[in-house]
């Protein structure tokens, strides 16, 4: 999947998907987000990732912030957060509630089944 957004993103250079990098000597995070397809002002924050090396500096959050910041320019409405519901996604949903963000919803099965 993120093969297919880097290439989507590749070959239309103009659309209004957004790569973030935080590049300190060398890739350290990025951030991907995108509209909603058929939606007003809605976005999806499809990748955030900061390398494990330098987690827990706020990375992570500065390069959400950067996002936020960067819709609330455009006066765009909703930014879409998903995660997995799994245990072993505690650490992302936790930074989420950390940033300020509330679970909306679950739907169980959305990854694939069981997730």
């Amino acid at each position: 999947m993120l093969d297919e957004m880097l290439a989507d993103y590749v070959t239309n250079p103009d659309s209004s998907d957004s790569w973030l990098t935080d590049d300190d000597n060398g890739p350290v995070g990025i951030a991907y987000y995108a509209p909603e397809r058929l939606t007003d002002g809605t976005y999806n924050l499809y990748l955030i990732a900061i390398h494990p090396d330098r987690q827990g500096q706020g990375r992570g959050a500065a390069l959400l912030r950067y996002v936020e910041q960067a819709l609330r320019t455009r006066h765009e409405r909703l930014l879409l957060i998903e995660t997995s519901g799994l245990p072993d996604f505690e650490y992302q949903r936790a930074f989420y509630r950390r940033c300020g963000y509330v679970e909306e919803a679950r739907i169980r099965n959305f990854y694939q089944a069981g997730e």
